[in-house]
């Protein structure tokens, strides 16, 4: 396989897997403290990545690039 698509399949790889961890470990959680909800959550810059359409985008990509990668291996 040609370097530059390898390079390619692993750069994808690696986003998408990481998006998806971005996903998956965002939840704050609850804040005993503010039981009342006067308090608004802290936000992030991340909080744009933690979508359900970004989540499934970046499974479909991270799916996408192994069964690439399992057809240009030979």
């Amino acid at each position: 396989m040609p370097t530059p698509i390898f390079l390619l399949l692993l750069v994808l790889f690696v986003g998408a897997a990481g998006i998806i961890v971005i996903n998956l470990t965002g939840d704050p959680g609850i804040d005993y403290w503010d039981l009342d909800g006067d308090s608004k959550p802290p936000s992030s810059r991340l909080d744009a990545l933690r979508t359900k359409p970004v989540f499934y985008s970046a499974g479909a990509v991270l799916i996408g690039a192994f069964i690439a990668y399992l057809m240009l291996r030979h």
